[in-house]
């Protein structure tokens, strides 16, 4: 609300004038807040997210569900409080209790991908990692370029068919690899980062390359991590925030404001 109230009138509103608007908004809200949850449960894409961060001196988590349309915000002091009822599909960050979610198809981040094969090219220095890198950046331009029509059926299974034997040789390079130490005298052998990066890749395929498959899903979680960054900035400051009703009364304010502003 302050940067909307900023970007239509340049003005500075006060913490108080705030907390005050964001009580009436939520107050009269409601019917919207119901919409917009509506929305995004039906939609055909959604994208979600969650972070952690302290209210009244309490760990609480906000969840993010958004789509190209709506931002629906909620709040729990469990990490696992996901939505129920979703259909469609869900992108998200392979965070594994998404995948406990009933009624819908996943499509993971694919910026995700890039960052974790960066890290594994530049300081583990496995070569399949880059080969990875460029077979993502490839489907991507393909997938630019065929925005308004269907990918060929070749040229999916050509990307489809490199992707395969990328992690086939990336496999084949950890088996020459000498086995880590185990921790613990009956614990499980212990994996590299690149190695377990090639295992979800190898079965999550499908979710990794959706994107190519229905144009509808994005190839990144952009839209969820976007939203979330209002929060993300208010982590910054030394006050955490104070009772969970006034954090409330914000969140219905922003799902407003966030609508308003960057989904129009």
């Amino acid at each position: 609300m302050q940067q909307l109230f900023y970007d239509l009138y340049g003005i500075q509103l006060a913490t108080a004038t705030r907390t005050g608007y964001n009580r009436i908004a939520f107050d009269t809200l409601a019917s919207f807040e119901e919409s917009v949850l509506s929305a995004v449960k039906t939609a055909a894409v959604k994208n979600l997210d969650e972070t952690g961060f302290r209210v009244a001196g309490k760990t609480q988590w906000l969840h993010v569900a958004s789509t190209k349309t709506a931002t629906y915000y909620h709040i729990s002091p469990k990490r696992k409080s996901l939505l129920d009822d979703l259909s469609g599909t869900v992108i998200h960050d392979h965070w594994k209790s998404y995948y406990n979610l009933g009624g819908v198809e996943h499509a993971l981040c694919n910026q995700h991908h890039l960052h974790e094969l960066k890290a594994i090219t530049e300081h583990d220095k496995e070569p399949w990692a880059q080969a990875m890198t460029r077979l993502l950046r490839v489907a991507l331009r393909c997938r630019h370029f065929n925005a308004h029509h269907a990918i060929p059926v070749a040229r999916i299974k050509r990307l489809t068919n490199i992707y395969k034997k990328i992690i086939r040789d990336g496999l084949a390079y950890h088996e020459t690899l000498p086995p880590l130490p185990c921790k613990g005298k009956q614990g499980r052998q212990p994996r590299r980062t690149g190695h377990n990066l090639l295992w979800r890749l190898f079965h999550y395929k499908q979710d990794v390359l959706r994107f190519l498959h229905d144009l509808a899903v994005p190839f990144t979680n952009n839209d969820a991590e976007r939203d979330l960054r209002m929060m993300k900035c208010k982590q910054k400051y030394p006050v955490v925030f104070g009772p969970l009703k006034a954090l409330n009364n914000l969140l219905v304010s922003e799902d407003l404001s966030v609508r308003s502003v960057n989904k129009d």
